[in-house]
């Protein structure tokens, strides 16, 4: 853990940061190019300093064989609010206001597939 907890914020952070994750898992698992590791230890939620946003440090992203930085924006009211970088690419958001895949996600899946 990389920052002090306070409650009930980062309650409601950290488990919609877990949502997100769980819901990029379902929506992700029927592409080949997409996988998502985990090391089996208990999630590593860290924040970015500069940011404040909040990643999982011990869950990797992969898109075509290349790591993806995730993260949750701190404090969104955002159903949905997962984004996600490719090296230095442009981030992205992940997910719609329904929590379907974005059109620029589904572009990076596909370019990668």
């Amino acid at each position: 853990m990389s920052y002090i907890r306070v409650i009930p914020r980062d309650l409601f952070n950290e488990a919609n940061l877990l949502k997100c994750f769980g819901r990029l898992w379902i929506e992700t698992e029927r592409f080949r190019c997409v996988r998502i590791e985990h090391d089996g230890d208990p999630f590593q939620i860290e924040q970015n300093e500069d940011s404040g946003s909040l990643s999982i440090a011990n869950v990797q992203v992969r898109i075509g064989g290349r790591s993806c930085q995730v993260w949750r924006p701190l404090n969104s009211r955002d159903a949905w609010p997962l984004y996600l970088q490719v090296g230095d690419e442009d981030e992205i958001r992940v997910f719609t206001d329904e929590g379907a895949l974005s059109s620029e996600m589904m572009a990076l899946i596909e370019a990668a597939s």
